[in-house]
């Protein structure tokens, strides 16, 4: 009796097929939840550790596109057909992996066509290991176009590289935007090398370049009255650099000055808004009462609850001190306000002062308090490692402003990267 032949794939052509279904699925997953990290990196509600397992999915879905090989690719290139910020970031990672400079350039003409794309793809520079970034970045940075050098110089600051000689003639570069970008590099990377060229710029005739000059000469410990006052000017209600300028400015006055300021700006209904991110940065009990009698009005009552949040620590939603939305309609001043409190929650303004009834005797009139404790080196490293995002940019600025000779700690890097670098400091 003879046998029957057998037949089926060999091990080469098992290994050749590919799932297209589930090849386009892990793309489609990879961009949705990149869309999601973007939100969760700047969110009042995601500590590190969520970030942390948000990246491991993300990550996931990478490593299934990269198993693909080719077929990866070709699903990341067809989901650009119709293109948003989170397809960018995965085709972006991939064609940066392989340093493939025509796909990489496919990428980036792309991402050049909105600031949401360009953010994408400067966040798929910052993914990548270390070392396989620097070739990639230098190939950016010795583009022809400004455009292209200027993701360069943003994603060499999502990697914390120091630039070498490319940053230097940036800041003299024709190019308002690749300046600007410049500029805002020397601060965050602690290029005190470069500190001659940004003074210089504090009189630039583009509004950005001035704003980052001041910025980073005011972290890098250059705070003369003059820059100060400059970095002032930007508070404007309707000004999108407004709470940057607030946060940055408020922590390196002189106490007098800064409660000047506050003053001012909690006298004018235009400005409330700001005043209370401003009593948040101030973090004295001092302005609490004033925190509370906002949090009835509901224009800014959200802000002033998180104000409360970052003084006392307090997790108004853990601790049931939150409420509901109020039935009429709120007028938000404009898309930046609206963008930044709309993760917030609403304040139970009666149960959030028999709070402050209770505890208000475990705080000090003139200490300047952060999650409850007052700041110091060892409790900014314990924010940094337990607070929520919004919580952690500020203790990384507290820190930056404390260390101005070290670049300023990146809270929005991959996840695993930054509780690899936090388990080094231990001082």
């Amino acid at each position: 009796m003879s046998l029957r032949r057998w037949s089926g794939f060999s091990p080469r052509e098992i290994s050749a097929l590919c799932n297209e279904e589930m090849v386009e699925l892990h793309a489609g997953e990879a961009a949705f939840l990149w869309t999601r990290r973007a939100r969760a990196v700047e969110a009042p509600n995601y500590r590190l550790k969520d970030l942390v397992q948000l990246d491991g999915r993300l990550e996931a879905h990478l490593d299934g596109l990269r198993t693909a090989g080719e077929k990866g690719w070709e699903k990341c290139v067809s989901a650009l057909d119709v293109p948003g910020p989170g397809e960018v970031f995965a085709a972006g990672v991939l064609a940066c992996e392989r340093r493939d400079s025509e796909r990489m350039g496919a990428v980036v003409n792309v991402a050049l066509e909105a600031p949401e794309w360009q953010r994408a793809w400067v966040s798929a520079l910052g993914w990548l290991p270390f070392a396989d970034a620097i070739p990639v970045l230098e190939s950016l940075l010795e583009e022809n176009a400004p455009e292209v050098r200027r993701l360069g110089v943003a994603g060499a600051c999502a990697q914390r590289w120091e630039l070498g000689p490319h940053l230097g003639p940036a800041l003299d570069d024709e190019n308002a935007p690749l300046r600007a970008c410049a500029l805002e590099a020397v601060g965050l990377l602690a290029r005190g090398d470069l500190l001659p060229k940004v003074q210089r710029a504090l009189t630039d005739e583009d509004e950005q370049c001035r704003f980052a000059a001041a910025w980073t000469l005011v972290r890098l410990g250059l705070r003369t009255g003059p820059v100060l006052s400059l970095l002032q000017a930007f508070a404007d209600p309707a000004g999108r650099l407004a709470r940057r300028a607030i946060s940055t400015a408020l922590r390196c006055m002189p106490q007098v000055q800064a409660k000047a300021w506050y003053s001012r700006l909690r006298e004018e209904p235009q400005s409330r808004r700001l005043a209370a991110i401003a009593a948040g940065v101030l973090g004295d009990a001092e302005h609490v009462m004033d925190l509370l009698s906002w949090m009835a009005e509901p224009a800014v009552a959200r802000e002033a609850g998180e104000a409360f949040a970052l003084i006392t620590g307090i997790d108004l939603a853990w601790e049931g001190l939150d409420g509901e939305a109020p039935l009429e309609e709120v007028t938000v001043e404009d898309e930046t306000a609206e963008r930044e409190s709309e993760d917030l929650p609403w304040p139970a303004v009666e149960k959030v002062a028999a709070w402050w009834h209770q505890h208000q005797r475990d705080f000090s009139r003139g200490t300047r308090y952060l999650m409850g404790k007052p700041i110091s080196d060892a409790h900014l490293r314990d924010v940094l490692r337990q607070g929520a995002q919004r919580q952690r940019a500020a203790a990384a600025l507290e820190w930056g402003l404390r260390k101005p000779q070290a670049p300023l700690f990146e809270v929005r890097a991959p996840g695993a990267v930054q509780a690899r670098r936090l388990a080094t400091w231990t001082s």
